[in-house]
């Protein structure tokens, strides 16, 4: 019995030892790329946008974004203006798209990229003309290691639709849908996409929702949160003309998703142009091909998609009122109502292969015990954001934003985990810290 005991016991070291080295290898030898998309409400080369540019500071420092989308995008001038005075600041590895004068309708407003090159490299950027406003093409190359033997490119699509209800509205989105599933047509169906935008869309019954999702298209498209509003009935009612807010995202079961408008009033900001209408619908996206749920070499993260600063109990309010309080802090959320109307959007993607840019970091080191009941406390040697909990066997527990209490010293909550071994990682780590959950 105690023979079989130790060989029991001697088996069960080798898999866990086994297990933990999966879980390093695998944990990095890979690198993540979070997508940003954010409405900048009319920036341009003014003293008011230059005046709220810091703010956007503020976001940026605390989102850690890798690519970054946006539209409302007046004058290249503009964009010169926030990638020098925001975006630089925030990493200097980033670099600008070609700015592109709208092509499509009447309209001056633009959609931008920025990117950080050390994980992106552009390849090459189109215009498609649609109704109202372009859209606007970037082919990027996963900067890996491997990039020339085995490239890995992800087609990003950025576009601003009509705004506003009414039925000549919504088929001037559905003719913008239509121009970009068309277009998919030129490229390769297994091809990484990314189609984000301020897209209006009011519910997942409109027209253009429903055909930039269908089945059928080129390049079958997904929304990564699927979180679609209950069907019209069948019963011969205009659901438009007859508003009921059920089959609508503006209603409070979708409070955690809403992402415009920031306000209730524009009184005392900087930018008193916004939409004052309170935090209520789902206007900004970011959908993605679905072969991101399907394929390892580039792949959707689960449960990253995120609407920033909205705490999920802010409907119909301001973002900063203080009953909004909750995951993103008072600072965030400040900074968020101050710059646009709109909320930015995240998510998530990932690869096996090791990226060129990861700049390491060695010394992270636990402040007391590495046996802990509620808080985690390190030291790290820069300002870094959103570790992940890993259990033992290398399953994703949690993301975690830090709270800093000094310039090198951040505390991690880990009180709603169940007790156990787990593993701290960041991918500037050269490898996880271990902790005890007591």
């Amino acid at each position: 019995l105690l023979e079989n005991s130790m060989k029991y016991y001697s088996s069960k070291r080798t898999t866990m030892f086994l297990l933990l080295n999966l879980f390093v290898n695998v944990s990095f030898a890979q690198t993540q790329i979070k997508a940003m998309m954010y409405n900048v409400l009319n920036y341009s080369d003014s003293e008011v946008s230059r005046n709220k540019t810091p703010f956007l500071s503020t976001i940026l420092d605390e989102v850690e974004p890798d690519l970054l989308m946006v539209c409302e995008m007046v004058d290249e001038i503009g964009s010169d203006y926030l990638f020098e005075n925001a975006i630089i600041p925030y990493n200097e590895n980033f670099q600008k798209a070609p700015f592109e004068e709208n092509q499509s309708g009447n309209y001056s407003l633009q959609q931008m990229v920025y990117y950080n090159s050390k994980k992106l490299i552009l390849e090459e950027t189109r215009v498609i003309t649609a109704d109202t406003r372009d859209i606007n093409q970037y082919t990027f190359k996963i900067n890996t290691e491997n990039a020339l033997s085995n490239p890995i490119r992800m087609e990003v699509f950025v576009t601003h639709l009509k705004a506003s209800t009414g039925s000549s509205n919504r088929q001037r989105r559905l003719n913008s849908i239509q121009s970009f599933v068309s277009y998919t047509n030129n490229i390769a169906d297994d091809s990484y996409v990314l189609f984000a935008g301020d897209l209006n869309f009011y519910t997942s019954n409109e027209e253009g929702y429903q055909h930039l999702i269908d089945d059928r298209n080129p390049i079958v498209m997904i929304d990564p949160i699927d979180r679609p509003t209950p069907n019209f009935p069948d019963d011969g009612v205009d659901y438009y003309e007859n508003y009921n807010s059920t089959y609508f995202w503006n209603n409070s079961s979708f409070r955690d998703i809403h992402s415009q408008s920031t306000r209730t009033s524009n009184n005392g900001l900087i930018d008193d142009s916004g939409s004052t209408g309170g935090l209520d619908d789902r206007f900004d996206f970011i959908m993605m091909s679905e072969n991101f749920n399907m394929n390892t070499d580039l792949y959707y993260i689960n449960d990253s998609y995120q609407v920033i600063g909205n705490n999920g109990n802010c409907y119909n309010s301001f973002i900063n009122n203080s009953n909004c309080s909750g995951g993103y802090s008072q600072t965030l959320r400040d900074a968020l109502i101050e710059f646009s109307d709109h909320l930015p959007v995240v998510m998530e993607i990932e690869t096996p292969e090791n990226t060129l840019s990861t700049n390491l970091i060695s010394e992270i080191n636990f402040i007391g015990s590495n046996i802990i009941k509620d808080y985690l406390k390190i030291i790290v040697p820069e300002n870094i954001n959103n570790f992940k909990i890993y259990s033992i066997t290398g399953q994703l527990v949690d993301v975690k934003l830090t709270k800093n209490i000094s310039d090198d010293t951040i505390i991690i909550d880990v009180k709603h985990i169940s007790k156990g071994i787990y593993y701290l990682s960041h991918q500037k780590l050269k490898k996880p810290l271990k902790f005890i959950k007591i």
